[in-house]
């Protein structure tokens, strides 16, 4: 299982923020049906399903929230 790590805050940066990590699994159960979803809109169904996967979500999650791996 992978986990990634980024700079989340409440209110405001420098204020209040703190970094957020969430695993692979959090990713795909959060983010993964509203990235299909979008994708599916923008290029149907049917490419989406046959040219991507989840790791072209993870790459899109991790680009979004400036996000690294944790080791």
């Amino acid at each position: 299982m992978r986990y990634y790590s980024y700079n989340e805050y409440k209110t405001e940066p420098g204020v209040d923020d703190y970094v957020e990590t969430k695993s692979e699994e959090d990713i795909k159960k959060e983010y993964y049906p509203y990235w299909y979803d979008k994708m599916c809109k923008k290029f149907g169904q049917e490419i989406v399903d046959r040219d991507y996967c989840f790791e072209d979500c993870l790459e899109d999650w991790i680009v979004i929230n400036w996000a690294w791996e944790v080791k």
